[in-house]
């Protein structure tokens, strides 16, 4: 199969922190013949005279800020080939983004959030879900010194960005943990200041931590940290849903989960760090259903079965 890669930015890079922005293209290129163009695609007429199979974009291409990237493109809605759009950030533009799809005729609507079946319906797409994962050759057990009892890192999503329950958690759970005397690294800032140098750096901070804290984002979304923290093979601390995630997250089973009033944080945290055997097993649990079911390669091959079966 023959796939035309269209996305924004530079996504053949390895030594930045949004890696999986180009994580996904990279298991497409050992499984696939795919051409890679990184732009603003304007004309896809006589498209199919090339050989190409398939076009998709990628995440990168929907991080764009300008609305006409997301306006009909010449010859696009016609072409007899599946295309697929990897729909990223729906908090920002929206309904451009979802025009985008409409305007175009975009076949499969690749959605990491929940959101997936109604903005398909809305598209008139196959919707299919697609988890934000993480690479098991990048996350895994560095086999280092557990220097920290809970590590964090991330925006702090502050200043009333995410509405609900779950509403300035980040900064909730740092007030609660600094009245503890667990160790903990923390790095969280409102900008981009808190971003570590490296992924090695990165990944070497949550080996280096029993536990480590992902919550849900903007969307009520699940972030790569969540596959990032279980294939580390370190505890995947995490607030509780208020919507149900397809069984993947299973509390005291692949992770430890805390109610988003913070009611059960303290003693759930003294439990795990008491019970070295308890913990352990969750962790290993949390990696096996990581590494046999979540990683870029199985996104990679079920996207290319749904785009095979059209």
């Amino acid at each position: 199969m023959k796939i035309l890669y269209i996305d924004s930015g530079n996504v053949t890079r390895d030594d930045y922190m949004y890696q999986y922005y180009g994580d996904l293209y990279r298991e497409l290129k050992k499984l696939s013949d795919v051409i890679l163009y990184q732009g603003r695609a304007k004309n896809f007429e006589n498209i199919e005279d090339k050989g190409i199979d398939c076009i998709i974009f990628g995440l990168g291409y929907f991080t764009q800020t300008d609305p006409s990237v997301y306006g009909e493109l010449k010859g696009l809605k016609d072409v007899s080939i599946p295309v697929v759009a990897l729909l990223h950030k729906p908090q920002t533009m929206l309904e451009h983004k979802l025009d985008f799809c409409r305007l175009n005729n975009i076949d499969i609507l690749m959605d990491t959030n929940i959101t997936y079946k109604e903005y398909g319906e809305i598209t008139n797409t196959k919707p299919i879900r697609f988890w934000f994962t993480a690479n098991p050759e990048v996350y895994y057990d560095r086999q280092v010194e557990k220097i920290y009892d809970i590590g964090f890192s991330g925006a702090d999503h502050g200043g009333n960005k995410i509405k609900g329950p779950t509403g300035d958690l980040r900064n909730r759970v740092y007030k609660n943990l600094i009245q503890t005397k667990h160790k903990l690294f923390w790095n969280s800032t409102r900008d981009l200041s808190y971003r570590i140098r490296s992924v090695e750096e990165y990944a070497t901070k949550i080996n280096e931590c029993k536990m480590w804290l992902a919550t849900t984002g903007p969307n009520l979304d699940i972030s790569p940290r969540y596959f990032e923290v279980m294939m580390s093979k370190t505890l995947l601390l995490c607030n509780k849903m208020t919507y149900q995630y397809e069984d993947v997250f299973v509390d005291g089973v692949n992770c430890v989960m805390f109610e988003n009033d913070l009611s059960d944080l303290n003693e759930k945290i003294d439990y795990y760090l008491s019970n070295d055997e308890e913990r352990n097993k969750i962790i290993e649990t949390a990696y096996q259903t990581a590494v046999n079911n979540y990683t870029w390669k199985h996104m990679a091959v079920k996207l290319l079965k749904e785009i095979e079966e059209l």
